[in-house]
């Protein structure tokens, strides 16, 4: 923090020694910093306390550091430019293909229409995985819907909701490491993906 200060303050210094013109020009260069001050702070606030004075609790910093690692949980939302996506739940199931034992992750996702310019939206396009953090390995998922056409052509500010499946062959017996992974061509997710909880074999 105080090198950005100190930095600010020699660029403030040479600007006094700048003609009119060159003026105009620093204080359109001045906008950036004070956006990257802003995400600095975001970063920094669970280490702070709330604006009434309270100190925060340990499970709201909890929640911070997680939401800064990417890491959502169920029912809560990610907003791009095109999709509002949200995982609501998952359960995990294991059956036998022959000698070999698969497990079954059944993920429930919700995707709306977030564009601002209502042109409808092509949920096709989004790939979903999941991943065991423990192991690294990943998994593809296989989107379940019976109608083809609703599912490519979503109006603005209309949702779908639907099962994404994920077979995973010789599963870990702990299955408690996996995350919910989306990506999109149009609207990235970055690394923003979803805890899955609570996954119990529903067939023991």
């Amino acid at each position: 923090m105080k090198k950005s200060f100190y930095v600010m303050l020699a660029a403030l210094t040479i600007g006094s020694s700048l003609t009119a013109c060159s003026n105009s020009e620093d204080k359109a260069e001045d906008k950036p910093k004070e956006k990257t001050h802003v995400a600095a702070s975001t970063a920094e606030a669970p280490t702070t306390d709330h604006e009434d004075g309270e100190k925060a609790t340990p499970e709201e910093i909890a929640q911070i550091e997680r939401m800064d690692k990417g890491i959502l949980l169920y029912g809560e939302s990610n907003k791009g430019g095109y999709y509002l996506s949200t995982v609501e739940n998952a359960g995990y199931r294991t059956q036998k293909e022959g000698k070999d034992t698969v497990g079954v992750i059944s993920s429930r996702v919700t995707i709306q229409n977030a564009r601002e310019d209502n042109l409808e939206v092509d949920l096709s396009e989004i790939q979903f995985s999941v991943k065991d953090e423990k192991t690294g390995k990943t998994y593809d998922g296989q989107v379940m819907t019976f109608d083809e056409d609703k599912f490519t052509k979503v109006p603005a500010g209309y949702s779908m909701t639907f099962d994404v499946t994920f077979m995973i062959k010789n599963p870990p017996k702990n299955v408690d490491n996996f995350y919910l992974y989306m990506d999109s061509a149009v609207d990235p997710y970055g690394d923003i993906h979803w805890k899955l909880d609570h996954l119990i074999d529903n067939e023991n």
